[in-house]
């Protein structure tokens, strides 16, 4: 019993951090616009601050990140759109692929050299 007792700390937070991939907000503020399937207002460090139909969020590597859209929203039919505010930084999207998997949208950040670069930005799934 002992035995037991000792080890389930560390179990149960095993489990925590498994469970929600690092960098989700425990609860986003909602976006609600009807005009957008999903949208998400992402930190530079990947934390989901205003979600819609988003599940999470994962910054996968410097100016790499991992954005889970909802079941709801088909991305096959969809146009994805991504923003970085006030930067004069550049992005571009792909929708599944081995870095992030299904159902997400994966998110690259880069300087105008061309280099990797962490920076928010807004995601919008119309």
């Amino acid at each position: 019993m002992i035995r037991f007792l000792s080890v389930l700390p560390v179990a149960a937070a095993l489990t925590t951090a498994l469970a929600v991939p690092a960098g989700a907000a425990a609860d986003p503020r909602p976006i609600t616009s009807p005009y957008v399937q999903a949208a998400a207002d992402v930190s530079a460090s990947g934390v989901l601050q205003r979600a819609k139909n988003i599940d999470w969020v994962r910054h996968v590597n410097t100016g790499r990140y991992c954005v889970n859209v909802s079941e709801e929203v088909n991305l096959a039919f969809s146009v994805v759109h991504v923003e970085l505010p006030n930067s004069n930084r550049r992005s571009f999207s792909t929708t599944p692929n081995a870095l992030c998997g299904p159902d997400t949208v994966t998110v690259y950040t880069y300087d105008l050299n061309g280099a990797y670069v962490d920076n928010p930005f807004t995601v919008a799934v119309f």
